[in-house]
């Protein structure tokens, strides 16, 4: 379902925007909506692979091997 809003631009940043989806051969509407969803699905990318690297963090990593005793670590 799609929903119509209203924006406010200034007249000369609405013409460079309307330039710019004629050479994505959009409407206007199309290209602002796809840049929208664009960002949002970034956004939401960005926060799932945060919620990855967090989980990761928690659950710690193996590096290998055993502990080092005080005396290797001098050696």
């Amino acid at each position: 379902m799609t929903k119509n809003i209203t924006l406010r631009l200034d007249a000369q940043l609405l013409h460079k925007a309307r330039y710019k989806a004629v050479a994505y051969n959009k409407s206007l509407s199309q290209w602002v909506s796809d840049l929208i969803a664009s960002e949002v699905s970034a956004s939401d990318d960005h926060q799932r692979a945060r919620a990855r690297a967090l989980a990761s963090l928690k659950q710690g990593f193996h590096l290998g091997g055993k502990p080092l005793s005080r005396a290797d670590i001098y050696e």
